[in-house]
């Protein structure tokens, strides 16, 4: 049976690629040798964020005047439920992809050539192949028994200390989870500051909440070492020592592409990443590659996107990606949001100023709109409660060439965090309501 395409990867870029096609009436079989759902919905951005709310309510409620409580932490049982709700997400998608008549094939994928994927001794013919492989983290041989996201995501109990190596978003994002948690956290980045790369100005608020937590962190700190006995030791290039019950290595991903005879295609590469045109068009004109794989950023949204426009292409339907306005979070505390770029002209809304974010004892942060002198938004950075709920506006009047006032304009819901948005758009032309710009 010759099908339109296979798809080797059920992650979100493989499975969402699946569908799409699968609702343009293509025939699709889908390769997937782990989960259904990939990393992400089985181990990171799902699991991760359960874990992350969890240790926020808590923390809300320690910090809270008035609330005293006696806790007691089940976190055997808590990752019972966890894996429920997992496995009824991904069982979903699974469901889904078979209403579209998808073909699931489950086992290691083996490309032979461009049209011919054999699975578990059964070769698949398709006049398209999508892959849609992902990433895995980067690992030191050298660093002994050290854990990654997925182990850490499973623990049964809360270590009393930890050492995250790597203070990039998901270190930030698992240090403050464990930390709220009650584990004593020291994160140690090489860089001159944690989250490189993103705005020092985003950064600074969640700096000031990691201090509150009580956080330690070495920046432009090197690990030389890692030996697990009784207890881990870290040996860093100063010469310090520490010692931990658990240390996480988080220092990056890299692209999934030995293991499945990528190389028999003879693609065209940068670096480690399979090279692909605007319409996601490897070197090989019926080959497409998507999601983590294709290159940066490496986000779930991301390999979303890439789908939409493969298998647009695959159907005929000419389209091509325009990063314009990607979207970027970091689930830390306060939430980073950020997307589109700067510009000539930026606004300023603390969060101190909105009602909604006092009424959740929240005050860390503020709302950024870059603009240019005509006041067209051209990005944001937010850093407040539910950043990640926000930005998605700032992204559509990027898209949709929108001035500030359009969003300053348009009526909010009171009381709200959204409305910091709002307001942040008012300062584009010198009208907050809750707050007068120092100029």
């Amino acid at each position: 049976m010759r099908y339109d395409a296979i798809i080797i990867g059920a992650g979100p870029g493989g499975y969402a690629a699946a569908i799409r096609l699968g609702q343009k009436g293509k025939k699709v079989v889908l390769v997937e040798k782990d989960k259904i759902g990939g990393e992400c919905l089985n181990y990171g951005c799902i699991p991760s964020k359960a874990i992350i709310e969890l240790a926020s309510s808590i923390d809300y409620l320690k910090r809270m005047k008035g609330v005293q409580m006696d806790l007691k932490m089940d976190m055997a049982q808590w990752q019972e439920w966890k894996w429920g709700m997992i496995n009824r997400l991904t069982g979903g998608v699974e469901t889904l992809c078979k209403s579209y008549s998808v073909e699931i094939a489950r086992g290691e994928a083996m490309i032979v050539d461009s049209t011919h994927v054999a699975v578990n001794g059964k070769t698949f013919e398709a006049e398209n192949l999508v892959i849609a492989t992902g990433s895995s983290p980067v690992k030191f041989d050298s660093f002994q028994g050290v854990l990654y996201n997925r182990e850490m995501l499973d623990l049964k109990s809360i270590p009393e200390t930890l050492v995250v190596i790597g203070g990039g978003y998901i270190g930030i994002e698992l240090g403050t989870a464990m930390a709220k948690l009650g584990s004593k956290v020291t994160v140690v980045e090489m860089m001159p500051a944690i989250l490189p790369g993103v705005d020092p100005d985003l950064v600074k608020p969640v700096e000031r909440k990691i201090r509150e937590l009580g956080i330690t962190v070495f920046t432009g700190t090197k690990v030389k070492s890692v030996t697990k006995g009784e207890k881990y030791s870290i040996v860093l290039e100063n010469g310090n020592t520490m010692s931990a019950d658990i240390v996480m290595l988080t220092v990056g991903r890299k692209p999934n592409i030995s293991g499945f005879g990528l190389e028999k295609l003879g693609l065209a590469m940068d670096g480690n990443f399979i090279r692909t045109d605007k319409r996601k068009r490897t070197s090989i004109p019926n080959v497409y590659a998507i999601g983590d794989v294709s290159g940066q950023p490496m986000l779930a949204h991301k390999a979303y996107y890439d789908a939409d426009i493969a298998s647009d292409n695959i159907c005929g339907i000419d389209s091509e990606v325009e990063y314009l306005a990607m979207p970027y979070v970091i689930y830390s505390d306060p939430e980073i949001a950020y997307t589109g770029s700067k510009s000539t002209g930026e606004t300023y809304f603390p969060v101190a100023a909105n009602g909604r974010a006092l009424s959740m004892n929240a005050s860390i942060g503020g709302y950024r709109i870059y603009h240019d002198e005509k006041g067209n938004v051209k990005g944001a950075g937010l850093v407040a409660p539910h950043a990640s709920e926000m930005i998605s506006e700032i992204s559509l009047a990027v898209e949709s060439g929108l001035n500030a006032m359009d969003i300053g304009l348009t009526i909010h819901p009171h009381p709200t965090v959204s409305e910091g948005v709002k307001e942040s758009a008012e300062a584009a032309y010198g009208k907050p309501l809750h707050f007068k710009p120092a100029h």
